[in-house]
């Protein structure tokens, strides 16, 4: 195998010393010592001749940076299927990163014996590669998120995650401003007897008790309206439930409950929006059965990633200091799954 070439290398075909061959090299030819043009057209010249091409893990480690932003999913599958909601989130991550001269490096090896992926590998941080990283997933280890904070690791997480004893970096959708405007459209509809179906597949998370909070303080602000948790569980008893408190509007904070609720109604007799108004507080993906057109709140996935990149790449270059909390509008989009109360039946 032939002999790689060298700075050396082309410094000799150029005629000129090993140092003015790196100036050229790294772009910094408007230093103290002047070069001409004519040495650095030798100089590339030289470079294109022997096929020299610099070493860029050296030039890193010169530099002190490596260019990199990481992403790292407390998923148990990465989020490469287009269809998850996460992907979006990939989506804005590239093209911030990519417009910032940043490249994208995906942490995405599952250890055996674990559900989700872990940062720590052998006592060691398995994202030092990247300069930083954006962290997603809706259940992360809050002990690796400490540890994280406690080395001055730079990361932001997508979505509000609170960790004791320390404050993170996070960029998320304004889900209580948006949760208290849909369930105001809902009050100005004429409902007052309101359900909120509470998230069982993300019972803890901040983002469901952001929602919730978002509901109650429209509902606190009409001393006539009144909130209902429900459980979705038990059709038959969620419905029952639905008719004895004469609920004539629904909020569900997640899709696959608005597509189940929407079911359990229809199975058991009640129309919608006839009888019962239904409102998801984030947009629905999948393709809707029934010819479902849903009021939704409409959240902006890439903005949101878009942001997370500007803010980690805001920490690194030191013009922004932790930590840094954003939230991103959302919009609200009417659609056929809720109308005016005097058309219920339960009201």
């Amino acid at each position: 195998m032939p002999k790689k070439p060298t700075q050396n290398d082309v410094a000799k075909l150029a005629g000129v010393s090993r140092g003015t061959v790196s100036m050229v090299l790294s772009n910094k030819i408007n230093g103290r010592v002047p070069i001409s043009d004519e040495t650095v057209e030798r100089v590339l010249q030289a470079a294109q001749t022997l096929g020299y091409a610099p070493n860029p893990v050296a030039q890193m480690l010169k530099e002190g940076s490596n260019q990199l932003i990481g992403v790292f999913a407390y998923e148990p599958v990465f989020p490469y299927d287009t269809g998850t909601f996460l992907f979006s989130h990939l989506v804005g991550i590239e093209r911030a990163a990519s417009e910032q001269d940043y490249d994208v490096i995906f942490f995405t090896r599952h250890r055996k014996r674990t559900i989700t992926p872990k940062i720590y590998v052998n006592n060691m941080n398995s994202l030092r590669l990247a300069d930083g990283t954006v962290i997603l997933g809706s259940f992360p280890d809050r002990d690796e998120l400490r540890r994280l904070v406690d080395e001055h690791y730079p990361f932001v997480y997508i979505g509000r995650r609170e960790v004791p004893g320390c404050q993170i970096n996070w960029v998320t959708h304004d889900y209580i401003e948006w949760s208290r405007v849909a369930t105001d459209h809902l009050i100005e509809l004429g409902h007052r007897q309101l359900g909120f179906v509470e998230d069982f597949h993300a019972l803890v998370t901040e983002p469901s008790e952001d929602k919730l909070r978002g509901v109650q303080l429209a509902v606190e602000n009409r001393p006539d309206a009144e909130l209902t948790l429900l459980d979705l569980s038990h059709d038959a008893a969620f419905v029952e439930h639905v008719r004895e408190r004469k609920i004539t509007a629904l909020l569900i904070p997640n899709p696959t409950d608005f597509i189940t609720a929407y079911e359990h109604l229809q199975q058991h007799g009640l129309s919608v929006p006839d009888d019962v108004s239904v409102v998801s507080l984030v947009d629905i993906d999948e393709r809707l059965p029934y010819g479902i057109a849903p009021t939704y709140v409409a959240v902006d996935r890439q903005s949101v990633a878009e942001v997370a990149v500007q803010t980690l790449i805001g920490l690194l270059d030191g013009t922004l200091q932790s930590p840094q909390n954003h939230l991103i509008p959302s919009r609200f989009v009417i659609g056929n799954t809720s109308a005016g109360l005097e058309r219920s039946r339960l009201r």
